[in-house]
């Protein structure tokens, strides 16, 4: 599930991201997401600090 964000890159700081929800939705209306810059196809978890080179939660690899 791809959603708009308003976070920017950890690396290159674009907001030019494609943002995908990777958890379940919590009582309170959280859920967790990973990041991919359109930029420098950096791939993280913003609230982790987390960069992933591979990720099978978003089928995403460099």
């Amino acid at each position: 599930m791809k959603i708009e964000c308003g976070c920017h890159c950890i690396k290159c700081k674009s907001t030019d991201l494609e943002s995908n929800r990777i958890g379940q939705i919590e009582k309170d209306g959280y859920f967790d997401m990973h990041h991919t810059c359109n930029q420098c196809n950096t791939h993280f978890d913003h609230l982790d600090g987390e960069t992933f080179p591979n990720c099978e939660k978003c089928d995403f690899s460099n």
